[in-house]
This record gives structure tokens, C-alpha cells and sequence, in this order.
């Protein structure tokens, strides 16, 4: 895998020092501007000719398999900084485990907080971690994703009950376009949109090579062919 991240550019000075401390104090670090807003509207285009195909109903909008459905998505992950980022993490041994979209429509959308292992691990050898690129402003009201910065250090730490808020828990705001990688060992979960308009975000998750599953569907032909060596990052 050195070798296919070398040639995607990925290297270890991409990240600002603010950036690998937050990863390993926090649990997560925000890239701004990771989308344009052409990105964003090319990609709720698809996500909404996606939906409409798939007839998909719901208080909570869900698309999986977006890396089938073509290159549009592929600014979403391929992005040198960002795997940057999840090396940091993970090591260099990683791949992709899913790539989701996940829309909380208003009054909906809470969730317990959680994390997506139950595996207690620690630095050098976190597990898995998801980037969450918002594609609809991320406010106070229409269920952002909250976390609990450095609750992925402690192994006593007690989630609230139910929907509860935890008293240190953070909500990552930002415009349409912005990008947080989640360490996935950290306490988090989205939140009830109380807003009138729906929120759009597309989740990318990866997990260490050692002990894990591959990406969920076998990618096809054609997406092999499009990602090139990238699709080493898939098997």
C-alpha cells in the first residue's frame, strides 16, 4: 500500500500540525472548503436522480454503494490530504469500507451516541474512521453530526441515555462543502433536525487492514477501471 499512496500524492506534510493534533487529542480534524459548491451541486444532483430511482421514503434517506455509481463521488474521498489524514489513523494498511449517504429529513434524523466498534483499542492502532462531507450547511438546527472530542481516550467514558445530550459533547458545524474525519472510537451521532429542510451528507468509512472486513460490495469492472491503482484502496 506505500507504494498506491505514493502515487496518489500522499504525503505526510499535506496536514497542517493543528490538523494531527486534533486527530490524536480529539478524535477528529475539519478540512474547509473541501468541496466547491459545482462539487456539491453535481453531487445532490445525482443523489437526487439516485433517490428517485430507488423510490426511497423514510424519515431518514439512505443510498449506499455510491462508488458504483460513478466518478462524480470520487472527490468525496480521493483526496490526497484526506488519506493523508486516515494514514494518520490507521496506518498505512487501510481501506474503504463503505461510501453511504445519509439524510435526516425535518422533525427525524436523531440517534443514540455511539461508536462503530466495541473493539477498546488506542494510538497505532485504531481501527476504523469515517470522513463526513456535509452537501447542506451543517447548523445548530438541522441535525448535525456531535461528537465528544477525546472520548475515544477515555475507555470509562459513560454515554448519555437515550437522545440526552452529553455535557461536552461538540456539534460540527459548517457550510456545504466542509469536511470532518471522524476517528470512529470516538462517542458521536447525529442529531434531530429541527429545521424545515432536509440534511444532505455523504459518509466514507475505512477501516485497518488487519482483522477487518473488505469494502462491503466487491467493486465492479468499470469502477476498477475509472480508480485505477485508488482501487487497491477497495479490496
Amino acid at each position: 500500500m506505500h507504494e498506491v499512496l505514493e502515487e496518489l500524492g500522499v504525503r505526510a506534510d499535506l496536514l497542517a500540525p493543528q490538523q494531527l493534533g486534533e486527530l490524536d487529542e480529539l478524535g477528529y480534524c475539519r478540512f474547509d472548503d473541501f468541496l466547491t459548491t459545482d462539487q456539491v451541486g453535481v453531487a445532490l444532483g445525482e443523489i437526487e436522480a439516485l433517490l428517485a430511482a430507488a423510490g426511497a421514503r423514510g424519515g431518514t434517506l439512505h443510498l449506499k454503494d455510491l462508488l458504483e455509481s460513478g466518478e462524480v463521488f470520487d472527490p468525496l474521498w480521493l483526496r490526497p490530504q484526506l488519506l493523508a489524514a486516515v494514514r494518520h489513523l490507521l496506518g498505512p494498511e487501510f481501506r474503504i469500507s463503505a461510501m453511504h449517504y445519509r439524510a435526516g429529513r425535518p422533525g427525524l434524523g436523531g440517534q443514540e451516541q455511539q461508536t462503530d466498534t466495541a473493539e477498546a483499542t488506542g494510538p497505532g492502532r485504531w481501527r476504523v474512521c469515517n470522513v463526513i462531507v456535509a452537501l447542506a450547511d451543517f447548523t445548530t438546527e438541522n441535525g448535525a453530526t456531535r461528537v465528544v472530542p477525546g472520548s475515544h481516550l477515555d475507555y470509562g467514558f459513560v454515554p448519555p441515555r437515550g437522545h440526552e445530550d452529553h455535557p461536552e459533547q461538540v456539534l460540527l458545524l459548517g457550510r456545504a462543502g466542509t469536511a470532518w474525519l471522524v476517528n470512529s472510537h470516538l462517542w458521536h451521532s447525529g442529531t434531530a433536525n429541527r429545521s424545515s429542510t432536509t440534511r444532505h451528507a455523504v459518509l466514507t468509512g475505512f477501516n485497518r487492514r488487519c482483522g477487518t472486513t473488505a469494502y462491503d460490495v466487491q467493486p465492479s469492472d468499470a469502477t476498477i477501471e475509472r480508480l485505477g491503482s485508488a482501487a487497491y484502496l477497495l479490496v
